[in-house]
């Protein structure tokens, strides 16, 4: 409840567009979750050739987006993200390389990493969105809060 408390303190405004996003049917072999819980699956174009798969819980408030640890995809957030759900709409981003996001041989810098991020901030119309990650997602959170701290709500 803390997380939500602080997320809805912190916000900005940021232009968005709803291009490049479709909902997709992921293989239930594509990643084995130890908690499932109720999600869509979509598929944001954020590059030339790559798709990120990005997990959303729904909520009707402020948005959240969860970034995952080094070698992780967001479905490692399936045993608590659909609990922040509610008083905020709650979204997993898994970046490029894992799970079923693209797997394109560059674009692996943390600038890069966090341009996608934003493509998928445009792309799903989201305005100031509270991002929180763990592991080396804190390189992306960082570089989103020093170069972009117009675009998010808060980071934590």
């Amino acid at each position: 409840m803390k997380v939500v408390v602080f997320a809805m303190a912190c916000f900005s405004v940021s232009a968005c567009s709803a291009q490049d996003v479709r909902s997709v049917e992921m293989p239930s072999a594509t990643w084995k979750t130890l908690a499932p819980s109720p999600h869509k699956t979509l598929a944001v174009k954020v590059d030339t050739n790559v798709e990120l798969e990005v997990l959303d819980w729904g909520g009707s408030g402020r948005p959240i987006v969860l970034l995952a640890g080094l070698g992780m995809t967001a479905h490692v957030f399936d045993a608590f993200a659909a609990k922040l759900a509610g008083p905020s709409h709650v979204y997993g981003i898994t970046r490029r390389g894992y799970g079923a996001s693209s797997q394109p041989t560059s674009g692996y810098s943390e600038e890069r990493l966090v341009e996608d991020d934003l493509k998928v901030f445009d792309a799903l119309n989201l305005v100031a969105p509270v991002v929180a990650g763990h592991s080396i997602a804190g390189n992306e959170l960082s570089q989103l809060g020093v170069h972009h701290f117009g675009r998010i709500g808060g980071l934590v």
